[in-house]
C-alpha cells in the first residue's frame, strides 16, 4: 500500500527524495514512446544519455534503434521517438536500444535507486497498479533541457498519476508538489498547453501530441532490471 506519494519537478530534485519506486514521466514523447514499444511486444529496452554509445551498442547488439536529437530521429536511426510510429510496429521477440534528449536521460540518472519504472498516460492504470506494493512512490518529471528545467507537460501527467494513486489508497500522504497535482485540473489542456507541445506541433508531430493524450493504450509496466553509467536496461514488469 503506498503511504507517502512525492513529485519531483526536475531529476536533480528526485535524488535527494528517498522512495521505494520511482516513475519517471516524459510525456511528449519518450515514456509514452516506451510504453508503447512494450505493447509492441518488445522484448527489452536499452535506454542511454549518450548518442555515440547508442549508435555503438545497438551495432553490437543486434537492437533496433529509435530516438530523437531535437525531436527528430537521426539519419542512421530505424526509427525516431514517435509513440504514433511505435504503434503501427510488430516488435515481438525484438531488442531495441532507445535516445532521447530528456526521458532518457531521466532514466539513467535514477537507474539503481529503488525500483524505477516509466510511466505515461498511455500505460495510467497498469502503472497505478503496480505502484501499489510500494510504502512510498516518488514521480519524476523529466523535464526539459536534459532534465534542468520544469516541463508542464510532465507535470500534467504526473499529476494524472497522482490523482489514480490517490484514489487508490486516500490515506496516503502527499507531498506538497504531489498536493499541488491532486487539485490541478483540465490536465489535458495543460499538456497541450505546454511549451513542448508546441516544439512538437512545429516539428509536424501533432499526432504524437494527440496520442500521447489518451490513457490506457498500454498495459506494459516497464521498469528498470540492469543499469550501468550512462544506460539503463528496461523490462516489461506487468
Amino acid at each position: 500500500m503506498v503511504s507517502r506519494i512525492e513529485v519531483a519537478a526536475i531529476p536533480a530534485e528526485a535524488l535527494l527524495i528517498p522512495a521505494d519506486c520511482y516513475v519517471v514521466i516524459d510525456c511528449l514523447r519518450a515514456t509514452t514512446t516506451i510504453a508503447t514499444l512494450f505493447g509492441r511486444g518488445l522484448s527489452d529496452l536499452v535506454v542511454t544519455d549518450d548518442l555515440e554509445q547508442a549508435r555503438i551498442r545497438g551495432a553490437a547488439e543486434g537492437r533496433v534503434l529509435f530516438g530523437e536529437v531535437g525531436g527528430l530521429p537521426p539519419e542512421d536511426f530505424d526509427y525516431g521517438n514517435s509513440p504514433v510510429e511505435a504503434a503501427g510496429l510488430n516488435l515481438a521477440g525484438e531488442r531495441g536500444l532507445l535516445y532521447t534528449t530528456n526521458g532518457t536521460t531521466a532514466l539513467c540518472a535514477l537507474a539503481g535507486r529503488g525500483v524505477v519504472m516509466a510511466g505515461a498516460l498511455a500505460n495510467l492504470d497498469a502503472l497505478t497498479r503496480a505502484c501499489k506494493p510500494f510504502a512510498s512512490v516518488a514521480i519524476v518529471c523529466a523535464g526539459e533541457a536534459r532534465g534542468t528545467r520544469f516541463g508542464l507537460d510532465d507535470f500534467a501527467a504526473a499529476a494524472a498519476l497522482v490523482k489514480g494513486l490517490l484514489e487508490q489508497d486516500p490515506a496516503a500522504v502527499a507531498g506538497d508538489l504531489a498536493i499541488l497535482a491532486s487539485r490541478t485540473g483540465d490536465l489535458d489542456r495543460l499538456i497541450s498547453g505546454s511549451k513542448h507541445a508546441g516544439v512538437v506541433r512545429q516539428l509536424g508531430l501533432a499526432a504524437d501530441l494527440e496520442f500521447a493524450l489518451q490513457r490506457n493504450t498500454s498495459v506494459a509496466v516497464p521498469a528498470v532490471t540492469a543499469h550501468g553509467r550512462g544506460w539503463a536496461l528496461l523490462e516489461d514488469r506487468r
